[in-house]
């Protein structure tokens, strides 16, 4: 279950740098956020020659509730509890 989405805040896109998702593809604009569903084929070109800045984040989807989120994050936090104490077998 996906319960997330991918921003991306370019900081620094010179002309030539784009993104594609599925059969979308757009130029990166500086300042201008998208946001997309990684599950969907996606790829990141960068023809300039220059570098690229991007700042990359997740949100929660927006037909999540309040409540779905919250089991999400805590499925999470356990998780994260229970691999902080290392496997049972010492690996």
């Amino acid at each position: 279950i996906n319960t997330r989405l991918i921003c991306h805040l370019p900081l620094i896109a010179p002309p030539g740098s784009r993104f594609r998702v599925g059969n979308e593809v757009r130029e990166w604009k500086e300042g201008e956020a998208w946001a997309f569903d990684d599950t969907i084929e996606h790829e990141a070109r960068n023809d300039s020659g220059q570098d690229r800045t991007i700042l990359i984040f997740d949100v929660w989807k927006p037909e999540l509730t309040e409540e779905e989120r919250d089991l999400v994050s805590a499925l999470f936090e356990s998780i994260d509890a229970y691999g902080a104490g290392g496997a049972a077998w010492g690996v």
